[in-house]
């Protein structure tokens, strides 16, 4: 599967620059990547989908700086690998208040360059964490499976809920649940899963979760309930 690459710099010789030490790097080492290059940053947030590993941006762009355009990109995108691209260091030292996993020197030198990605694709998002990719409002979101509270069936759509709220999609529970199979989650009744992570603990019908709220454990699934979170805590 080839790796997804954004280049977000508004110089075209720079981008090109880019682009090609990163065909490079892949011909050199068997590795496919996806490329797309943004010109213009505001461009680049309108169009953006949450299905990137790795996004590179020039820190200093006119329309929109690297580091307010990295701000709105946090919005959509937790997840993917940042790594800024700028002529001065000392603007780099700024991109960890956004996450960002690395900076690169202008002009890119390859070599140099080479060992920076080979370390970035050793830390990619998807190798260290399991993510789901959802599809809400016409956006794509990756989402962190521990981040995931518990999923919520209504009609043809599913509910994940979240610490930081709520995001809505068509599906149904039953698919979820085959999805998510050794991931850590329990169906306690009809219309709930749940990440076995955020379970504070069983008080008879109830299944206590961490930020407070209570669910609902039906009957025929009270045993096989108690019996996978009693399994996931000795394992733990």
């Amino acid at each position: 599967m080839a790796v997804r690459i954004a280049i977000v710099e508004d110089e075209k010789s720079a981008a090109r620059a880019l682009e090609q030490a990163i065909q490079r790097y892949g011909t050199e080492n068997k590795v496919s990547f996806t490329i797309r290059v943004w010109h213009d940053p505001l461009l680049f947030l309108e169009e953006y989908q949450a299905e990137y590993d790795s996004v590179y941006m020039d820190i200093r762009m006119p329309a929109l700086s690297g580091m307010e355009t990295a701000r709105n990109l946090r919005k959509m995108d937790r997840m993917v690998m940042l790594i800024f691209v700028t002529s001065l260091a000392q603007y780099a030292l700024e991109g960890y208040t956004v996450g960002a996993f690395d900076y690169i020197l202008k002009p890119v030198k390859y070599y140099d360059f080479a060992l920076k990605l080979h370390w970035a694709l050793e830390h990619l998002p998807e190798k260290q964490e399991a993510t789901i990719l959802l599809v809400s409002g016409g956006s794509k979101i990756r989402l962190r499976l521990r981040d995931l509270l518990y999923a919520e069936t209504d009609g043809h759509y599913l509910i994940f809920h979240t610490a930081e709220g709520q995001i809505r999609q068509c599906g149904t529970i039953s698919t979820l649940e085959a999805d998510l199979t050794d991931k850590q989650f329990v169906r306690c009744n009809s219309c709930y899963l749940v990440n076995l992570q955020h379970i504070a603990g069983i008080k008879g019908y109830s299944l206590l979760l961490d930020n407070g709220e209570e669910l609902k454990i039906s009957q025929p699934r009270k045993k096989q309930v108690q019996q996978t979170y009693n399994e996931y805590l000795a394992a733990h």
